[in-house]
């Protein structure tokens, strides 16, 4: 099979990549092919066999972030270069000096490299690298013979892979309709992808879509759900446990509305994915429940807890649950420290965007989810 024909073929089914950048090496004179996603690996990468070392150290070990060759590679491809080599880019006093090449390819028997820009889309491009061992000359004119007349389908099977992860994130928030959940696709950049029809119920008052950016008109709000869009913008590689996974949205007259943000990974992940994450809104209105028998397992959680952190969810205050439960507010407010010292956490705000996340019928969407390409948030 022709190296052209495996990239269209992967473009469908993402399963081939490695077959076919493994093809790509034989053809085209190389020890390595890599499809890269920058800036800063957004998203991963895709590899031939004999890169997967290499790929693993890069990112482990940081590289990712220092790789000069494709800061100054992405700038030359934008002057109208098709191809760029290191004989390109730097002179020889570089190639031995540089840490990347001094301490990184050498460490790995690597050093030559022949790149171009597939496609751009979502605020991230898409970087075919081509790589040859340091016992090897460097890619000359004649070398990239091949590599230069295979690039325009080599492009195209890219233009077609990214159309075909959009239509697949596009379908996983329409079908989220069906669970009566609002789901927004975010890009690289922060920008609304696109919304689900429930999530444009709740456009309105108190949230917008601004320049494709959703906003808030209130500044608290806007704050929190910056912080978590901020999350969803983030390489997954660079996100932490603790990072920001919910937020409240709150509204005049009526209960705050639920936001939680997810990475798009797995099988809705690859290099040529636009979409970088998923938020989902949930409205408490909906008498949406918590799952008690789970928090009362992790959390030890008495009966009494239980009802408190249930009224928290549904919005009301302390006076608002004392009223409802006939104690005294002193009451709440001591089982509402026991609960901060069973969870961990500091403020109701906490709580609420910890709790938020044992919502029901919210299991049905968290194994829809799971089963079809995005994680539980981090």
């Amino acid at each position: 099979m022709q190296v052209t024909e495996a990239f269209y073929e992967a473009a469908i089914v993402p399963e081939l990549w490695g077959e076919a950048l493994n093809k790509a090496c034989e053809a085209w004179g190389a020890e390595g092919v890599i499809l890269s996603s920058y800036p800063d690996c957004l998203s991963g990468y895709l590899h031939s066999d004999s890169t997967e070392e290499f790929c693993g150290r890069f990112v482990g070990e940081g590289w990712h972030k220092r790789d000069i060759r494709a800061v100054r590679g992405l700038a030359y491809v934008r002057k109208g270069r098709e191809i760029v080599t290191d004989l390109d880019l730097f002179t020889a006093d570089e190639l031995n000096q540089l840490p990347f090449y001094r301490d990184f390819l050498a460490s790995l028997g690597f050093r030559w490299f022949a790149g171009s820009l597939l496609t751009e889309g979502g605020g991230a491009q898409v970087v075919l690298s081509v790589h040859r061992r340091a016992t090897r000359d460097p890619f000359l004119p004649g070398d990239l013979a091949h590599l230069k007349s295979d690039l325009p389908h080599i492009r195209r099977a890219a233009r077609l892979a990214s159309r075909v992860h959009r239509s697949y994130a596009e379908g996983l928030i329409g079908s989220l309709d069906q669970l009566n959940c609002g789901a927004v696709l975010i890009d690289w950049l922060g920008r609304v992808i696109r919304m689900n029809k429930t999530a444009e119920t709740y456009l309105g008052d108190d949230l917008h879509v601004v320049l494709s950016r959703l906003r808030s008109p209130h500044r608290e709000n806007n704050k929190n759900l910056q912080e978590l869009l901020a999350v969803c913008t983030q390489p997954l590689i660079e996100r932490k446990e603790t990072s920001v996974t919910s937020a409240l949205l709150h509204r005049a007259n009526e209960l705050p509305l639920v936001l939680q943000a997810y990475p798009i990974v797995r099988r809705a992940a690859d290099v040529f994915q636009e979409a970088c994450g998923l938020l989902l809104i949930s409205d408490p209105n909906e008498d949406q429940l918590l799952d008690v028998t789970i928090l009362q397992k992790i959390f030890q959680l008495t009966p009494s807890e239980l009802r408190i952190a249930s009224a928290l969810v549904r919005g009301l205050d302390t006076q608002q649950i004392a009223h409802e439960q006939g104690i005294g507010a002193e009451t709440v407010r001591y089982h509402l420290k026991s609960i901060f010292a069973k969870t961990g956490t500091r403020h109701q705000a906490q709580l609420v965007g910890l709790l938020s996340r044992f919502l029901q019928p919210p299991d049905r969407i968290q194994g829809f989810l799971q089963e079809n390409g995005s994680s539980q948030p981090p």
